[in-house]
């Protein structure tokens, strides 16, 4: 089986051309997430803004604006011996609305969690308009909007400022495109909390970081040498609060660390999934922790559901999914569908972890927001404790049950991204994973197929929400 990819998230280098922002497509590796989205096409673009097609879309005209939240870089010419995918990008936008206030009736609840992201695919041979053929090059433009905007005479090429995408203007107050009333106000608003020349926080726009692609660990504990990209990452666990004798614990001790055997115990935690998602986190130990990934990759891999209840340290494929509720399979609803440009079967390719949460929402290294930075070794010690006398059949003394309680919630604060709770300026955004499935033709020339998406072709999302 090919090994799955693990995706995490590293600070914005100095550069700052990640994505499609660098012509140079030889060096292109990974993807992004948060900031705005990279074109791989640059002319023949969505129009603006995507928007939800899930029930916030009934009450209002039009639906609400998505956020963009990552794009993935993964040509499938080899894989699919279309020519046309030697370039190939997918694009995650979310609706804040709709992944966070669920539904009860089941079957507007499916309806929701399938329509709260939308995912845009677009791809391009290798000879085309907007890169050189042999990726490298010193002077170059037309992988640019802007180029496109002059030569077409499409002002709409021009950007938003704000979102990214196609304008629908230019604010003669602000000199900036914006594509509606709504983005214009909001730049407007917060230049205004701005001196010193300082970055503007925009709220529709989430924290960016560059995404960073190598195999998921094997089960048992292995080696690696440590790679730049490796070192640079901001990890959720600091080495600091790892001792040498916490590197000889166990499987159970891991297991205790992020709250599996516990929550188990102690917090009425049984669901087959929900163990095995907290046990796959912690499967690299110290040496090659793996517990802040944001993103996991494994594309078209074939699997066996076992009814929603894989346990995925055994089995490979399929998503991690993060308990055995709201999941896509259903006797009445076929998920995915199909796809609508060509007929070919879709199947899953990545998942966005809950970890994501973390980087896209909070700013910096210091736990700024909320963000619980590690535990403490006051929670480590509760926590071990607590196991120790659980499984040795000890009644817990008198006030020790809320400590611990606290210090497993800590747990999967640390593990999930922090106190989500104080993401309100940022929309709420919330989800315990998002599954995404793509055509496994990776159907399409690079052409335009829409007015309203121009070159790119829509994949489908399924979103499962948080434990929380």
């Amino acid at each position: 089986d090919e090994p799955i990819q693990l995706g995490f998230a590293i600070p914005v280098s100095s550069k700052g051309d990640i994505g499609h922002a660098s012509p140079a497509w030889s060096e292109w590796d990974g993807g992004k997430i948060g900031g705005r989205p990279s074109w791989l096409n640059p002319r023949d673009l969505p129009q603006s803004p995507i928007r939800c097609k899930g029930p916030c879309a009934s009450q209002t005209d039009e639906g609400e604006a998505m956020r963009f939240v990552a794009q993935l870089y993964c040509p499938a010419d080899d894989t699919t011996e279309n020519e046309a995918a030697f370039h190939r990008t997918l694009y995650v936008f979310a609706c804040p609305t709709c992944c966070r206030n669920l539904e009860d009736d089941s079957e507007k609840r499916r309806d929701q969690l399938s329509n709260a992201v939308r995912v845009l695919r677009c791809q391009l041979p290798k000879l085309n308009d907007f890169y050189p053929p042999t990726g490298k090059v010193t002077r170059w433009n037309k992988h640019t909007s802007a180029h496109w905007a002059t030569i077409t005479g499409n002002d709409r090429l021009n950007l938003c400022a704000v979102t990214g995408q196609c304008s629908k203007g230019k604010c003669p107050k602000q000199k900036r495109w914006f594509c509606g009333p709504t983005f214009q106000k909001e730049y407007l608003r917060a230049s205004k909390n701005v001196s010193n020349g300082g970055e503007i926080n925009l709220p529709s726009i989430y924290h960016e970081s560059e995404l960073v692609v190598e195999e998921e660990p094997e089960v048992t504990r292995s080696e690696r040498a440590e790679s730049p990209s490796s070192s640079s990452r901001a990890p959720l666990f600091p080495s600091k609060d790892i001792t040498d004798t916490d590197a000889d614990l166990e499987q159970s001790d891991l297991n205790a660390l992020t709250g599996t055997s516990l929550a188990r115990a102690a917090t009425g935690v049984t669901d087959p999934n929900t163990l095995a998602f907290y046990a796959r986190m912690a499967i690299g130990g110290e040496e090659d922790d793996v517990r802040d990934q944001v993103l996991r990759y494994s594309r078209w891999t074939e699997y066996t559901s076992g009814g929603g209840e894989v346990d995925e340290t055994e089995k490979g494929g399929g998503p991690l999914w993060i308990s055995s509720n709201d999941l896509p399979s259903s006797s009445e609803t076929e998920f995915p569908p199909k796809c609508e440009y060509c007929g070919a079967p879709r199947k899953f390719e990545f998942q966005l972890m809950p970890q994501m949460l973390h980087y896209l929402l909070h700013y910096g290294e210091s736990g700024e927001g909320g963000v619980q930075k590690g535990l403490s070794d006051t929670d480590l010690a509760i926590l071990l404790e607590a196991k120790a006398k659980i499984e040795s059949g000890a009644q817990l003394p008198p006030g020790f049950l809320e400590q611990h309680d606290a210090a497993v919630q800590n747990a999967r604060n640390a593990l999930l991204g922090g106190d989500r709770g104080n993401n309100s300026s940022k929309g709420g955004l919330d989800w315990g994973t998002i599954a995404v499935y793509t055509c496994t033709a990776s159907c399409g020339d690079g052409s335009k197929v829409s007015d309203e998406l121009g070159s790119y072709l829509e994949e489908r999302g399924w979103v499962q929400p948080s434990i929380d």
